[in-house]
């Protein structure tokens, strides 16, 4: 509905000047009229018909017409054919509501000259008519004429310019209303996109550690199931407890994801012992050194040095196997100082560039302090500081 008024809008005041001028002509059929009051007539219809798109010839077009009739080019209007001057009221009407503001105030400032011109040409006219009276009534209908004339004016041009204000402002409503619409769509999609970021990076730390034991527990029961068939038993409980752990820790996250479970407990630094003893399980040689007094840490932050530890694990499970990896936790800062060194990891891209070290950099900056992963003699290490107090110096100061 709307696409077809908007289409035929630009014929809205052809229309009108073509109804005006049929309605005019059936009025004064029978009538004889010389060709002044035609060419009033056929002026003003042109200045309805290109009112919108040519505001400045409709203007020039009105104003001609009285111009021409005050300096005798054209005849004064007669009794029936001044109504054509009504074309005038609407051609204000029109410049007031669509053309450009300078125009419309244009069209406004002629307002007194048009009214001047009705009262010369008409209010003298209708004396003529009901026959000359005295001076004093010449000058009454003047006055009467002229201030008619410029009421009916003046308001056609204060209804089309009130008009444009409302328009103007259901147009800038509209607008903010779809930005506003567009702003709430593009919001939801990135949090939607932090949410499968956040997601991803928990369903990777969960899953790579649990599959890297098992691994690693596997290719061992595979290699010494023949010479110790008593280890294999310890080998296949070992995978258990991680598939089952891998398992509720999923299971964790996906009903995370249907409600909200903000109060679950989180992995935290009292879980990390249990995090090494389970890769210890698989072969692996770990090493913790404590330097300081532990301080409080958020539970975001516990999180966070937890799966940051437990993919360095996962890391140097996968790359080196059987190696040795030594923690390092160091509370004599403004923070925690946490330094992993795994022997044996050559700086790759998968170690140094993977989505798990760019995850483990994003829990760092998230928890507000930094992360750098690196080879150093052979070894791969990984540096992280989390501050604990207000401070938080500059990369490398901690370490």
């Amino acid at each position: 509905m709307f696409t077809l008024l908007r289409k035929l809008r630009p014929y809205l005041e052809p229309t009108i000047a073509v109804v005006f001028f049929v309605l005019w002509v059936v009025a004064e059929a029978g009538r004889q009229h010389g060709g002044s009051a035609w060419a009033a007539l056929i002026t003003i219809s042109v200045a309805i018909a290109v009112s919108r798109i040519w505001p400045w010839a409709a203007l020039a077009a009105v104003s001609a017409v009285p111009l021409l009739q005050l300096v005798g080019v054209l005849r004064p209007p007669e009794s029936t054919t001044w109504p054509v001057a009504f074309g005038v009221i609407f051609v204000a009407f029109t410049v007031s509501l669509t053309a450009p503001k300078r125009v419309a105030y244009v069209a406004l400032a002629l307002s007194l000259p048009m009214a001047l011109a009705a009262g010369a040409l008409l209010g003298l006219q209708m004396n003529s008519w009901v026959g000359r009276g005295s001076f004093e009534r010449e000058v009454e209908m003047f006055v009467t004429v002229a201030v008619v004339a410029f009421g009916l004016y003046a308001g056609a041009w204060g209804l089309g310019f009130a008009l444009r204000l409302n328009f103007s402002e259901l147009r800038a409503l509209y607008l903010l209303r779809a930005t506003a619409a567009q702003l709430g769509a593009t919001e939801s999609e990135l949090a939607m996109s932090h949410e499968r970021d956040r997601i991803a990076r928990e369903v990777h730390d969960v899953l790579a550690h649990s599959l890297a034991v098992v691994i690693a527990q596997a290719d061992g029961a595979r290699f010494i199931g023949e010479k110790k068939p008593e280890k294999t038993d310890d080998a296949l409980r070992a995978i258990a407890d991680a598939a089952r752990s891998s398992l509720i820790d999923v299971r964790t996250l996906v009903e995370g994801l249907r409600e909200d479970q903000g109060d679950q407990p989180q992995p935290g630094l009292a879980d990390i012992p249990a995090l090494v003893k389970q890769v210890s399980g698989a072969g692996m040689t770990v090493d913790s050194q404590h330097f300081g007094d532990a301080k409080t840490m958020t539970p975001a932050q516990q999180l966070a040095v937890f799966r940051i530890v437990q993919e360095s694990l996962t890391n140097a499970l996968r790359h080196a196997g059987r190696a040795t990896t030594r923690l390092s936790f160091d509370w004599r800062g403004p923070g925690l100082a946490l330094t992993i060194t795994s022997a044996g990891i050559e700086a790759s891209e998968s170690t140094a560039g993977g989505h798990g070290i760019r995850g483990m950099k994003d829990r760092a900056r998230l928890a507000g302090g930094w992360l750098t992963a690196g080879a150093s003699d052979g070894d791969f290490v990984v540096t992280l500081f989390v501050p604990t107090g207000s401070e938080r110096p500059a990369e490398g100061e901690a370490a």
